[in-house]
């Protein structure tokens, strides 16, 4: 049987992974884009741990064997969907051990090529990630910052459209960091995920600058590593700057133009800011959704709340270029510009 070290599986092209854990096992973090293929689903993994408990290792095997046998059929039926557009597929478990052995001995007996076991499984990806964070050396970042509305993230995303690295911190945390940050979004990112994701990117990118927005530690349910972070913070920062109707605009379509069935979770999100602006404010928050008239509420939002909120931590930094912007298109210009400068420099 094959196996790779995870050092080696990073590194090949053409590629899937597959991770044959339960299903509940997979949601709590997995391989990035890897597909889930249980051998066991949660129910028959939680009672072949009870026969293995009380009645030891042959007994669970046995059962072991009724479950899966059943399934082999659709087991080889989607390896060979997938090797039609992957050449080589690289299958795990928890730890390396018996259900990624059997399924791909399974695999091999029906003479299936390039297919290997993940040596260690999944706890020896997330140990190879934990210890990338500890060395970030070859990862520069360019930091964007700017005042609620100006226009970050979508700057980021026309410059990955561009073909510019990005690390977009948001997307991947599902959150946006305010008590508006989950608005948009239907799940909850977990930290293994979000960790593994990141890793991706910065493997993926190392040596080059990667431009991401500046944000705090804790987006939502999960936090920036400690390390990464410092790196963030430790980048080239610049400064986007633009005026109240554009930012207004923004708030405008991110949270409402976008967004289905937003009234529901705008309002849910303002409630929670009684403590902090008052009960007489929160109210007059909601008559304004129940009117309509979100471009009052976006302005007034960003002066009462947003604006306070974040100014202190646009002024601690020092900028290397501030961009002041009608336009976002001459934004975008601007830190194209700087970034293949910074680019040069990088990779001298």
């Amino acid at each position: 049987m094959m196996q790779l070290k995870i050092e080696e599986a990073v590194k090949l092209n053409d590629k899937i992974f597959i991770d044959v854990r339960s299903s509940y096992e997979f949601s709590k973090g997995t391989i990035p884009g890897a597909i889930n293929i249980p051998l066991l689903d949660d129910d028959e993994r939680i009672e072949i741990g009870k026969i293995y408990k009380n009645s030891g290792t042959i007994a669970a095997k046995l059962r072991g064997l009724e479950f899966v046998s059943v399934k082999l059929p659709d087991f080889y039926r989607q390896i060979l969907e997938l090797m039609e557009s992957n050449t080589q597929i690289i299958v795990f478990c928890a730890r390396g051990g018996l259900r990624s052995t059997s399924f791909v001995k399974l695999l091999q007996i029906l003479e299936i090529r390039g297919i290997y076991q993940l040596k260690g499984g999944f706890k020896e990806y997330r140990n190879y990630v934990l210890n990338f964070f500890q060395d970030l050396k070859e990862v520069s970042f360019i930091v964007l910052h700017g005042l609620t509305g100006v226009g970050k993230t979508e700057i980021l995303e026309k410059l990955h459209s561009m073909g510019i690295p990005i690390l977009n911190l948001e997307e991947l945390a599902h959150n946006k960091g305010s008590v508006f940050g989950s608005i948009g979004y239907s799940t909850i990112a977990n930290q293994k995920n979000f960790e593994n994701e990141i890793a991706e990117i910065l493997i993926n990118n190392s040596n080059t600058p990667i431009v991401v927005e500046s944000e705090s530690q804790r987006l939502g349910n999960v936090f920036i590593p400690d390390h990464l972070y410092d790196k963030i913070v430790n980048g080239h920062h610049i400064l986007l700057e633009t005026n109240k109707t554009n930012r207004t605009n923004r708030l405008v379509k991110d949270y409402v133009n976008k967004i289905a069935f937003h009234d529901p979770q705008l309002i849910e999100a303002i409630s929670k800011l009684k403590k902090r602006l008052g009960k007489e404010k929160v109210e007059e928050y909601l008559n304004l959704i129940i009117e309509k008239k979100y471009d009052v509420l976006a302005e007034d939002l960003l002066d009462i709340y947003y604006d306070p909120l974040y100014q202190y931590s646009i002024e601690k930094y020092n900028y290397d270029i501030t961009i002041n912007y009608d336009k976002i298109e001459e934004a975008i210009g601007v830190i194209s510009k700087y970034y293949k400068e910074k680019e040069g420099k990088t990779n001298k």
